[in-house]
């Protein structure tokens, strides 16, 4: 196990010039043709037979010395958010409007640098090296297991993910429920609008606005008392103009829940908050729920194994969290399909406060090693 660190290490410089590279040309959404090319390049100039698809990933298969017919499975997204970068590092993203505030870019470099390692110490294992774009709310899991190198019955899926708040190189994990469930939602608010001179006359949808965003944080603290859940309104679009009432409004955000029976309690009370305001103020509201993404559940057998062997490990931490990541993340869709996991891997940045996906969120890179030397050790077999 610490020869597969040591290999990691040897890579680090080589990591850190791809990160730096993705961090600062980003792409977002599912269609990241530069991305797609940059990685397929890179894999093929190591001598690996890579599958590519527009909008649908890349993946690369590497064929391992000691094959039982279990493929494991190393995944990494490519999508970068729609952030305006405000970090000041001298790598700093150069396209308009998005950042690597997530640290795919790390994941894609930690995957690149197993890639780079396996080429010239293949794994035990088979193993499919799999990069996803659309993570953030496109589902592109389900593009990329379209691949025909993913069309496999018995296989293990592993992933990392950056934690910005967590000490460099701290494995945190859990079996079981990971990550939540997570959908998103849209309220529309409709009034016949007014003067803004005579308030009493008509219902505003901004006053709806701010008692419906009230109402969602006290029912899901009140539900929370039970089982975690979460109800943030993360956008507003209403009125225009300084003397105008409007005659509509819309909200949107995301709802995070542990379990189907939360999320259809959580769900069952914010119809009846948006019904309660809209009839106070006489106003239209109607409440739509977008189906979002399943929660990710850690098989607990492969968890176990995989801490057992990281425990063994000198100037390795690992965290068992006691509670799951609110967060969301599609690659839930792998482990619907195979047993496997995902762990949070530390990798706060000197003096960073900030969480995943702030525009100043800064990231220790010298994790990279780290969540190499994990994927290779999962290349291996557990």
């Amino acid at each position: 196990m610490n020869d597969r660190f040591a290999q990691a290490a040897a890579q680090q410089d080589w990591m850190v010039t791809h990160r730096r590279h993705l961090h600062r040309h980003p792409e977002v959404g599912i269609e990241l043709p530069d991305t797609h090319a940059y990685v397929a390049r890179t894999l093929t100039d190591l001598g690996l037979d890579v599958e590519t698809h527009p909008a649908a990933g890349v993946t690369a298969r590497v064929t391992g010395t000691d094959p039982n017919g279990v493929v494991s499975i190393l995944r990494a997204d490519l999508d970068a958010l729609p952030v305006t970068e405000r970090t000041g590092l001298d790598f700093a993203s150069e396209t308009p409007g998005a950042m690597h505030a997530c640290g795919h870019d790390l994941h894609t470099a930690m995957l690149l640098g197993a890639a780079k390692v396996l080429a010239d110490h293949p794994p035990r294992r088979d193993t499919v090296l799999v990069f996803q774009p659309g993570e953030e709310s496109d589902r592109g899991a389900l593009a990329v297991l379209q691949h025909a190198s993913l069309d496999l019955a018995a296989a293990t899926a592993f992933a990392l993910h950056v934690h910005a708040t967590a000490d460099p190189g701290t494995v945190l994990c859990r079996p079981d429920v990971f990550m939540a469930f997570g959908d998103w939602f849209t309220i529309e608010l409709a009034g016949p609008g007014g003067h803004a001179s005579q308030p009493h006359l008509v219902g505003n949808p901004i006053d709806a606005a701010g008692e419906i965003t009230a109402e969602l944080r006290r029912v899901t603290a009140e539900l929370s008392d039970s089982e975690l859940v979460v109800a943030t309104v993360t956008e507003s679009r209403i009125g225009n103009t300084v003397n105008v009432i409007p005659s509509s409004g819309r909200l949107r955000g995301t709802i995070r829940s542990l379990s189907p029976q939360s999320r259809s309690s959580l769900i069952d009370r914010m119809h009846q908050i948006v019904a309660d305001v809209a009839r106070a103020l006489e106003l239209q509201g109607d409440l739509t729920i977008h189906e979002g993404y399943p929660a990710v559940v850690n098989d607990a057998a492969f968890t176990g194994r995989l801490v057992e062997q990281l425990e063994q490990l000198d100037g390795l931490s690992v965290a068992r969290m006691t509670e799951p990541s609110m967060v969301i993340e599609d690659f839930a869709y792998f482990l619907q399909r195979w047993p496997g996991a995902m762990v949070y891997l530390g990798a706060r940045g000197a003096g960073n406060t900030s969480f995943n996906h702030a525009d100043d969120v800064v990231y220790d890179e010298s994790v990279l090693t780290i969540g190499a030397a994990l994927q290779l050790l999962v290349a291996d077999g557990l």
